[in-house]
């Protein structure tokens, strides 16, 4: 038998090594990426993501593949990405309730919304609109907290489940406005918005999305917008602060975030792609047309959302003993 030298044997191992070395240093991204959504198909948010994975897949020189995967509050979907392999591959539309109304209402959450995730990039705003029933004596918001402070505990205020954008919302407006108002709870905002309808609720913050066609339709009156600008489409519905309303705010709002390790140039080349598209205006047009607010931004600027929204929305939680049970 032949025997090796020492440098026969390290030309060896370079030899055999090569193979997995091309593989460790292949340009990113050499296949598809899956885009994990935790919501159903047909919604705002699995629209969203399928018109923003169309718009980068040609960019990126490979398909960007949506999955969504509903159910349990976003938490399996959310989850199964924090435990994905961080390698670009990999990413999640992450919104309030994934980042900061989960963690604040879970008694334990099988994620960490800061550790366990790198932030990419913010996508989009899904606009509230105050909004009442015709019958109801108010076309303002302060004529609304009038009409509460005469009626305490009369004014009923509908949203499709408590812990919702729209449930926190009415605490939180109830609060800053010294009244006294009625929260009822629906299973899902359908049910919430037919009550509405139909007068057996009074008020909601309503996702402008479910809104639009009862607010067309004089189904209901829009009465502010609990933004920092007023909405493109509701140009004449004044903001809250405008009528003198302040710290009432709401909006939903979703970015992209992947597993936490995931390669910084992975991260800031999806960032740049989606920051692209979004200020296209055949993207932006057709995100506007189902009502949502293109919203490009980096992932820095996600991550501070979403810690400016955890210093608002967490201790309102804690205060009225939400939980994921309740």
């Amino acid at each position: 038998m032949t025997s090796l030298t020492r440098r026969g044997l390290a030309a060896a191992a370079a030899t055999l090594a090569l193979p997995g070395l091309a593989r460790a240093q292949a340009p990113w991204p050499s296949r598809p990426i899956r885009w994990v959504v935790p919501y159903a198909p047909g919604g705002g948010s699995d629209f969203l993501a399928r018109t923003l994975a169309a718009a980068i897949s040609g960019p990126l020189g490979q398909s960007v593949a949506v999955d969504n995967r509903p159910g349990g509050a976003t938490i399996p979907a959310t989850e199964s990405v924090a435990r994905a392999a961080p390698d670009g591959y990999t990413v999640l539309s992450a919104d309030l309730t994934a980042l900061v109304i989960n963690p604040a209402m879970a008694r334990r959450l099988p994620y960490d919304p800061f550790k366990d995730f790198a932030f990419v990039a913010t996508t989009a705003r899904f606009p509230f609109v105050l909004v009442v029933h015709p019958s109801v004596q108010a076309t303002t918001g302060p004529e609304l907290v009038e009409l509460a402070r005469r009626n305490p505990g009369r004014i009923n205020f509908g949203s499709p489940g408590a812990g919702s954008p729209s449930h926190l919302a009415t605490e939180r407006f109830a609060r800053r406005t010294g009244t006294q108002v009625e929260h009822v709870a629906y299973r899902g905002g359908a049910p919430a918005v037919q009550d509405l309808v139909a007068g057996q609720v009074q008020a909601m913050f309503i996702d402008y999305a479910s809104g639009a066609g009862p607010i067309a339709a004089g189904q209901v009156r829009a009465i502010a917008t609990p933004a920092p600008q007023r909405l493109s489409l509701l140009p004449n519905v004044p903001t809250l602060a405008e009528q003198g309303l302040t710290g009432a705010d709401i909006y939903s709002w979703q970015g992209l975030v992947a597993p936490a390790g995931t390669p910084e140039a992975a991260q800031r080349r999806i960032e740049a792609e989606m920051q692209r598209a979004l200020r296209t205006e055949e993207v932006a047009a057709r995100l506007r047309g189902i009502s949502l607010d293109p919203f490009p931004g980096t992932g820095a600027e996600l991550k501070a959302l979403a810690e400016a929204e955890t210093a608002i929305w967490a201790p309102l939680i804690r205060e009225l003993g939400l939980t994921l049970d309740s």
